[in-house]
């Protein structure tokens, strides 16, 4: 009998005392409230899911960006690695005469992406389209060049 008490928590230990507290109606909706907060991502899109493969004649790389305009969509280059980036920059503003206050919002969201390449990408000869919340860039498969330096 005594081993099975000190089994069960004492009913005004602090521990039980503190569930008890959170446990309250009032602090029920603030908690949980926080916790659905917190499970939400800070960003619509955390990531650029993408797709590399090659044809016979060329790299293709594939990433799928939907909902974005063409125009927040910046694709750069970097030796044989790529870089794709998203930037969405909202202004949102709000005015209300009953209640006489004017709300003015600036929210900028981005995610970037650097997919590495097993060729030397050439600016000139790479192409890039998006349809349908697709982005497609192609370029000729160039061998990758050594950016060492040669010693004398």
């Amino acid at each position: 009998m005594e081993e099975e008490n000190r089994r069960q928590p004492k009913k005004n230990s602090p521990l039980s005392q503190m569930e008890e507290y959170f446990k309250n109606a009032p602090y029920n909706g603030l908690l949980s409230s926080i916790d659905s907060l917190f499970q939400q991502p800070m960003f619509k899109k955390t990531s650029i899911a993408v797709d590399l493969y090659e044809t016979p004649n060329e790299w293709v790389v594939e990433a799928e960006i939907p909902g974005v305009s063409k125009e927040n969509i910046k694709i750069e280059p970097m030796g044989d690695r790529l870089k794709i980036a998203v930037i969405d920059d909202r202004k949102t503003e709000e005015t209300n005469d009953v209640h006489n206050y004017y709300r003015r919002e600036r929210m900028i969201e981005g995610v970037e992406r650097i997919v590495q390449l097993p060729y030397t990408i050439k600016k000139n000869r790479t192409k890039a389209a998006y349809r349908n919340g697709v982005l497609t860039i192609r370029g000729p498969k160039e061998a990758k060049t050594s950016n060492q330096i040669d010693i004398d």
